[in-house]
């Protein structure tokens, strides 16, 4: 086999082309925009700050009140480009908009803190998912990361106002369909609508069944229709089916609202009697 020799002056063009496709790159492979890796979000040592809030230390107005919390989260991306902070501050009340949604750009990763401002409604306390996640120049999304914040309300327990149910029912005649009843609780509360959890209802001491102010989306009883007409009203409904076959008599209803911090209404008691 012959091995065949160029003059030098044939790698001049070769290195000039080569040197003029490395000009006009504006980063070399491996540095920042050339990279693949998506960015990572780890808590800091105070990630929720503060982890309780008392909204009887907050202003409402319109039953809005806004107060602020500290969020501190370590951002890491092995391609340096961490550009976004995302912080979603999820209510606890079911199909309510978030408390808060924050969004802060960034140059780099490091420990850092945020101020995320958050709109409480009034009433609406429990326990509010505090959500953070980040992205890259290029849009790649890193992990989620979730703490907690815990707002609080007041002392006082909710009120059964009225009750909506018939003293006297009389069963369908064999063969004919079930009648639908629908039973209403109206509520109050002093620390906001909101607050009320769900009413509890004992039929003869035995059953026990929940009223609910869902709108009838089937997110407060185990997924099952109450037949309420409207979310968030205060009237909290729970829909019974009456048969032909359902046993005569007189059947007492112990109705009691129970809000989000446990605390319980003064109980009211009805009797239904079936013929």
């Amino acid at each position: 086999m012959r091995l065949r020799v160029y003059p030098v002056r044939y790698f001049f063009p070769l290195l000039l082309i080569i040197s003029l496709i490395f000009w006009g790159c504006d980063t070399l492979p491996g540095t920042e925009g050339g990279g693949n890796s998506a960015p990572e979000v780890s808590p800091g040592s105070v990630f929720v700050n503060p982890e309780v809030v008392d909204t009887d230390r907050l202003a409402f107005t319109d039953g809005k009140a806004s107060t602020e919390i500290t969020v501190q989260v370590n951002l890491f991306d092995e391609d340096g480009d961490v550009r976004n902070v995302f912080v979603v501050v999820q209510s606890p009340v079911v199909g309510a908009a978030p408390a808060g949604e924050f969004k802060q750009q960034v140059n780099g990763g490091g420990l850092r803190t945020f101020t995320v401002p958050i709109s409480i409604s009034e009433g609406a306390t429990g326990a509010y998912q505090v959500v953070v996640f980040a992205s890259d120049r290029t849009e790649r999304m890193s992990n989620r990361i979730f703490g907690m914040l815990t707002v609080t309300a007041g002392s006082e327990p909710p009120v059964i106002d009225s009750i909506d149910i018939p003293s006297v029912i009389t069963r369908p005649a064999e063969g004919q369909p079930s009648i639908v009843l629908p039973i209403v609780a109206h509520v109050s509360d002093p620390d906001g609508l909101d607050n009320v959890l769900f009413v509890e209802v004992v039929v003869n001491s035995v059953t026990t069944l929940i009223m609910c102010d869902d709108g009838d989306l089937g997110v407060c009883n185990a997924g099952s229709s109450s037949g309420d007409d409207q979310a968030g009203d205060g009237k909290f409904t729970l829909t019974i089916q009456l048969a032909s076959t359902n046993a005569a008599g007189q059947y007492l209803f112990e109705f009691t609202a129970v809000d989000r911090s446990g605390l319980r209404s003064a109980q009211v008691a009805r009797i239904l009697t079936v013929n």
